[in-house]
């Protein structure tokens, strides 16, 4: 039977540590989230109302750097945010879309997590 060297063993615990390895983020808190529809709203939106937000983090020979925590919330108050600065009411978003863009080069690359919706006024959509 073959004996392994020091030098071959020490190759394939570095390689398990690097295949066996992960993590977990939290991507955001939501005050309000449904995939149905909620009893009640009563809104009609236009193109005019449509917001945009997003969070990105970047990463290096694929090591990522940036805010990993909170990403959705991030995004999401971004395009609130960005709504406001457009003269837009409202505090809600609505038929929202959320996505994933990544892209990496050789050395460098980019993550960033977009939300898009029709921003309203809760309040002032609810029947009474």
């Amino acid at each position: 039977m073959k004996k392994l060297s020091i030098a071959k063993l020490g190759l394939i615990g570095t390689l398990l540590a690097i295949g066996f390895n992960g993590c977990a983020n939290r991507l955001g808190n939501m005050t309000i989230a449904s995939t149905k529809n909620i009893n009640g709203l009563n809104v009609v939106t236009d193109v005019n109302n449509t917001v945009t937000g997003k969070s990105c983090i970047g990463n290096i020979l694929f090591i990522p750097f940036g805010d990993f925590q909170n990403r959705l919330q991030i995004a999401t108050d971004n395009a609130i945010e960005n709504g406001h600065r457009r003269g837009l009411k409202g505090d809600v978003l609505i038929n929202t879309k959320i996505d994933i863009n990544q892209y990496n080069l050789i050395l460098f690359g980019q993550n960033c997590l977009n939300v898009k919706g029709d921003l309203i006024e809760l309040q002032d959509s609810m029947k009474r």
